[in-house]
């Protein structure tokens, strides 16, 4: 079974990278070093979030006691909505934002990872193995720059 991971990186350009595979320890985006801040391979629940044609656009990332801090964090950052009482943030990889539902409830629980950078910025990884054959398609099309992250750690 293929472990593929993809790394959210939280930071005010959002960061996304691919084809690594978890668990991760930790790994090198651009030159900074992230590590696993400790809260284990499975933080929460999350949702891939879809519009009517099925296109991944997101991710809902449901929250534990100890990753509520992450609204905070995340608030600030134009392509997060954040909210507090739901305990939840949804991350979007692009402007779009017509997500539908009922196409948006997976409960994923394969694996989602928070690291944190020696400069403090916060990533996610979060386990794609759930994703279909087309939901890779979608997340492959999304014009964003991809960064390329390494599993060595500096």
């Amino acid at each position: 079974m293929r472990r593929q991971c993809l790394l959210v990186v939280l930071r005010p350009q959002l960061a996304l990278a691919k084809n690594l595979q978890w668990p991760l320890q930790g790994f090198v985006l651009d030159g900074s070093s992230y590590r696993d801040v400790g809260f284990g391979d499975w933080t929460g629940f999350y949702d891939w979030l879809r519009d009517a044609n099925e296109n991944v656009l997101g991710v809902r990332y449901w929250l534990r006691d100890d990753t509520e801090f992450l609204v905070g964090y995340a608030k600030g950052l134009g392509y997060v909505q954040a909210d507090q009482p739901s305990h939840y943030i949804e991350i979007y990889f692009s402007q779009r934002r017509g997500i539908v539902p009922k196409l948006s409830s997976d409960q994923d629980f394969l694996y989602d990872s928070v690291f944190r950078s020696d400069d403090g910025v916060y990533a996610i990884g979060f386990g794609i193995g759930g994703l279909s054959e087309l939901d890779m398609r979608s997340l492959q099309s999304i014009e964003i720059g991809w960064a390329k992250a390494e599993t060595a750690i500096k």
